[in-house]
């Protein structure tokens, strides 16, 4: 599981719910959590403070570009 669908499970939103807050459809969004679509500024900037929300303390670079080991 990547980091994005982590944070989003732990805040108690659905894919669907996620779409909805980024003004997005449902298929986009899944396909910018599998990585095969990039998320604009804007999006990275809503989701960030969705989870930073609920999560203090978590900064950007752990939802979006913190290496993930190999």
């Amino acid at each position: 599981m990547n980091r994005i669908v982590g944070y989003r499970k732990m805040i108690g939103l659905t894919q669907k719910e996620m779409a909805k807050r980024l003004n997005i459809s449902e298929g986009t969004y899944r396909n910018k959590e599998k990585g095969k679509v990039s998320f604009k500024d804007g999006e990275m900037k809503i989701l960030f403070d969705l989870v930073n929300k609920e999560l203090p303390g978590v900064t950007i670079n752990d939802i979006f570009f913190t290496n993930e080991p190999t």
